[in-house]
């Protein structure tokens, strides 16, 4: 048995219907004055009670003592008090634009081990024009991209539309709508200016890459990762007018195994293909454990990575990556101990 700390932040609603101080990010989230916006996605990132239960759960059931901490300002003091042998890690962090990394950086310096990505690609990931150009260095196809901090003119990626206009830091499709695919130099404007408006960082413009979209996740130790099924999301059973796009509106709205295919009808040489990139996109940011690779098809069948989460989603049956699991035959209590299982294989801690 490990006494496991379970750090989490945990979602509460009424913070989505405006509290300035509940889900903004960066400098201006504490203290906020009372006119200022707030996104209406701004929580989207936390857990609710049900998943951090159900991770809790799952933990107990693998035999463990779980410890849930809130990765709040007083977590700290938690951290220090408790027997801990080793976190696990779900939280996504109160507010700056490397968040992701607070926690596990404490962790760090009080010698507790953790599961899951380390400091640095956890601030890699979340700040996605770095991890594109990480992408790049490492031989890993990304699509076309510019970078519009706030007071800058918006200026395309590419001499022709279409593109994609997204928060340049931020996860869990926060920012993304149908509004997000622009055709025009108008209509870049306003979005990149709605991005400074709501989220007050850089917009990240890509070329935008209409064909087919997949999703790889990946858990395991070092040396032993193990690619799960190919997920592929079904656009077109939504609505026409939303578009190819995967908003957090079709998360929540399109959740039905119909939107997506899992695993995805690929062939073989595609399944090779998707699978190693995944890989080496994983590999390039420097995750370990577990995470979540996105890409999209373009012209020709080329694969383009658009991003790699370190800190996949654990809702059960909702979630993509225990959507994946389940394909592969793995329950959910099994896919949280296989986490937590390669953690402590990587770290030399013995169960």
């Amino acid at each position: 048995m490990l006494n496991v700390a379970l750090l989490y932040n945990l979602k509460r609603e009424e913070a989505d219907a405006g509290s300035p101080s509940g889900g903004l990010r960066g400098p201006a989230r504490q203290g906020a004055a009372a006119d200022v916006e707030v996104p209406p996605d701004a929580q989207a990132e936390y857990d609710s009670q049900a998943t951090v239960d159900a991770v809790a759960g799952a933990l107990r059931a693998g035999g463990h003592r779980v410890i849930p901490i809130e990765a709040d300002a007083a977590a700290l003091d938690r951290l220090r008090s408790e027997p801990i042998d080793i976190a696990f890690n779900l939280a996504e962090g109160l507010r700056g634009e490397s968040r992701e990394s607070h926690l596990p950086a404490v962790l760090e310096m009080l010698g507790i081990p953790y599961t899951g990505a380390g400091v640095l690609a956890l601030a890699a990931a979340l700040d996605k024009p770095t991890a594109k150009m990480l992408f790049a260095y490492h031989g890993v196809a990304t699509p076309a991209f510019t970078v519009i901090e706030p007071g800058q003119p918006a200026r395309p990626p590419t001499p022709r539309p279409p593109w994609f206009v997204k928060p340049a830091r931020e996860g869990s499709s926060m920012g993304i709508s149908p509004r997000s695919l622009v055709r025009s130099s108008g209509d870049l404007a306003r979005q990149v200016l709605s991005v400074h408006r709501l989220y007050r960082q850089a917009a990240l413009v890509e070329e935008f890459v209409g064909g087919r979209e997949f999703t790889v996740s990946i858990v395991g130790p070092p040396g032993r990762l193990r690619v799960l099924p190919i997920m592929e999301i079904e656009f077109s059973a939504c609505p026409p007018e939303h578009g190819p796009i995967y908003s957090l509106q079709f998360k929540k709205e399109w959740d039905a195994d119909r939107y997506y295919r899992c695993p995805a009808p690929v062939g073989p040489k595609l399944k090779r293909r998707i699978e190693e990139m995944a890989l080496k996109a994983f590999s390039a940011l420097g995750c370990r454990d577990v995470g979540r690779v996105d890409l999209r098809q373009g012209r020709g069948g080329r694969l383009y990575v658009l991003e790699v989460n370190p800190l996949p989603g654990l809702r059960p049956a909702f979630s993509d990556l225990p959507r994946s699991a389940l394909a592969a035959g793995i329950s959910f209590e099994e896919l949280v101990n296989l986490i937590l299982d390669a953690a402590c294989e990587r770290v030399g801690l013995r169960r």
